[in-house]
C-alpha cells in the first residue's frame, strides 16, 4: 500500500496496527453480517476472498472525509485478500483532471476510483468509463453473502444507477442538505425547528437584528449557490427537466423558487452574501452572528468543535422545511467505481465491495462521516459513541428516506451551475427574476441540445 502521512483527528476511533490486523484475520470482515467486528468462520470459508491473491491494484482517490478514513484500513484488505493496493490521493479538481486523462487514454492502468456522482455520473457513463457492476453484484462468487446491496438507502442506490439501469458505483458517502439553527435562541422564544418555508421566513425576519444577528444565511456565490437552491426548488415543486428531457426552467415554480431564495438572502443574510460559498456561510454561523443556515449535513462536525466554533453545543439539526410539494432532501452522493478499461475488473470490484461493507460503514460513521447504509445508523456502537448530537443522527437517517439528487443528471453539470448561479446572484442584487429565468431557460436548453444528444 502506498503510504502517506496522516494527522489524527480528535475523537476518531483508534486505527489498528498492522500486527493487530493480521491477528484479527479474514474471519472478522467476512463475518460482518452477524454484527460488526464479530467473526463467523463458516462464512469466511464459504466466500473466497483470496481468489485474486497476488494481484496489484492501482486507485485514484480524491481528498475526501470518507477516503481519509477508508485508506487507514487498506492493510486489512491486503491481509484478507492477498492483493496489494497502491493509490494516489489528490484534491478533487486535480484528481478529476488526472482521472479524465487516464480514462480517456484507456490504457487500463487505473483499476478503481472515488467518484462524485453528482458531477460525473452522466458524463462518465456516456463516455463509457464506468464498469457496470450489476453482474458482479449478482455473482455469489464475487459478492460476499453479508454485503447486502439492499441495505443501501433508495437515494444512495438511485444516485449510482444510470438511465439504462446499469449500476456505476457502490455508494460511499451520501451528503444531504439539512437545516441548522440556533437551538438556544429557539428555546428562548419557545420555537421548534422550522417545518415549512413560511415558518423559516417568519423566523428569519424575527431573528434578524443586524449587525449583531442576521436571520439566515445560505450560499450566494455563483455555481456554489445552485446546490443550495435545490432545497427550495424541490419544496416548491420545480423540476430541472421535462419528461422528454427539455429545460424546465421556464415554469412558475422556478420563478417562485428563485424569488424566495434570493429574497430571503437579500433581506435577512449578512452583507456580501452574494459572494458567500459554504466556507463563508459556515464561518458566519460559527461566529454566532446567524440564526439559521442550511447546507450539507457533513459540514456540521465543525459546529461542535469548541476550538473553532462559538456555538458548540448550541446548534439544532432538522430535516429541511416543507413547501407545497412536500419535504425533500437534496442529496449529493460519492461512490467507489471500477474503471471499464481495468485489466483487473473483478479484483477491483472485490476491493470496492470491501471498502463499502457494513464494517467499514460503521467505522466511517464512528469517525463522523455520514454513510448511505440504512442499518448502520441504528447500531448500538453508534448510539454508544456519538460524535454528534442526537438530532444530527435523526436528521441524517430521516433525510435518507426522502433524498433526491440535488442537481440535474446531465453531462455538463458544471455549466448548468454557472447558468443558474448567475441568475441567483443577480436576483439577490434585485434583478427581475421572471426576466432572468427567460434567459436562463434559453441557455440551459442550448446546453442540453449540445451535450445530451
Amino acid at each position: 500500500m502506498m503510504k502517506r502521512e496522516r494527522t489524527q483527528r480528535p475523537g476518531r476511533i483508534r486505527v489498528m496496527s498492522r500486527r493487530e490486523v493480521l491477528k484479527l484475520g479474514a474471519t472478522v470482515v467476512a463475518g460482518a453480517a452477524a454484527g460488526p467486528f464479530v467473526a463467523t468462520p463458516a462464512r469466511a470459508q464459504a466466500f473466497n476472498w483470496q481468489r485474486f491473491r497476488g494481484t496489484e491494484l492501482f486507485l485514484i482517490l480524491t481528498k475526501h472525509p470518507w477516503v481519509d478514513e477508508m485508506v487507514t484500513h487498506i492493510p486489512e484488505f491486503e491481509s484478507l485478500s492477498g492483493m496489494k493496493v497502491k493509490y494516489e490521493m489528490l484534491p478533487e479538481i486535480q484528481g478529476r483532471q488526472k482521472l479524465t486523462v487516464e480514462l480517456t487514454a484507456g490504457t487500463g492502468g487505473v483499476d478503481a476510483f472515488h467518484t462524485a456522482l453528482h458531477v460525473e455520473k452522466r458524463r462518465f457513463w456516456k463516455s463509457g468509463w464506468y464498469q457496470p457492476l450489476n453482474r458482479f453484484l449478482e455473482d455469489k462468487t464475487l459478492t460476499a453473502p453479508d454485503f447486502d446491496w439492499n441495505d443501501f438507502a433508495p437515494a444512495a442506490k438511485g444516485a449510482v444507477t444510470e438511465p439504462d439501469n446499469t449500476i456505476s458505483a457502490i455508494p460511499t458517502m451520501v451528503d444531504f442538505f439539512a437545516m441548522f439553527y440556533r437551538k438556544d435562541l429557539f428555546q428562548q422564544k419557545g420555537w421548534r425547528a422550522p417545518r415549512t418555508l413560511a415558518e423559516m421566513e417568519d423566523y428569519a425576519q424575527k431573528l434578524h437584528n443586524p449587525p449583531g444577528m442576521y436571520g439566515i444565511v445560505a450560499r450566494g456565490l455563483k455555481n456554489a449557490n445552485a446546490t443550495a437552491l435545490a432545497c427550495i426548488l424541490y419544496a416548491i415543486g420545480a423540476n430541472y427537466l421535462t419528461p422528454d428531457g427539455k429545460s424546465a426552467l421556464n415554469t412558475p415554480e422556478w420563478v417562485k423558487s428563485v424569488d424566495y431564495y434570493a429574497g430571503l438572502l437579500r433581506r435577512f443574510a449578512p452583507p456580501g452574501v452574494v459572494n458567500f460559498n459554504w466556507y463563508e456561510c459556515s464561518s458566519a454561523f460559527m461566529q454566532g452572528n446567524v440564526g439559521m443556515y442550511f447546507d450539507g449535513i457533513n459540514f456540521a462536525n465543525q459546529f461542535e468543535d469548541k476550538e473553532k466554533s462559538k456555538i458548540a453545543g448550541k446548534v439544532g439539526y432538522a430535516v429541511l422545511p416543507a413547501g407545497p410539494a412536500g419535504q425533500i432532501a437534496p442529496t449529493y452522493t460519492n461512490g467507489m467505481a471500477v474503471t471499464a478499461h481495468s485489466r483487473n475488473k473483478e479484483a477491483a470490484y472485490m476491493f470496492i465491495q470491501w471498502s463499502t461493507n457494513k464494517q467499514n460503514a460503521l467505522r466511517e460513521l464512528l469517525a463522523g462521516v455520514g454513510v448511505g447504509r440504512a442499518s448502520t445508523w441504528t447500531l448500538p456502537e453508534v448510539k454508544a459513541k456519538p460524535r454528534m448530537p442526537a438530532d444530527w443522527y435523526t436528521t441524517y437517517s430521516e433525510s435518507l428516506k426522502i433524498g433526491r439528487p440535488g442537481l440535474p443528471e446531465i453531462v455538463d453539470v458544471t455549466q448548468y451551475r454557472d447558468i443558474i448561479g448567475v441568475v441567483i446572484q443577480k436576483a439577490i442584487e434585485g434583478g427581475n427574476v421572471a426576466d432572468l429565468m427567460v434567459q436562463a431557460n434559453k441557455e440551459f436548453q442550448e446546453l442540453l441540445d449540445k451535450t445530451e444528444k
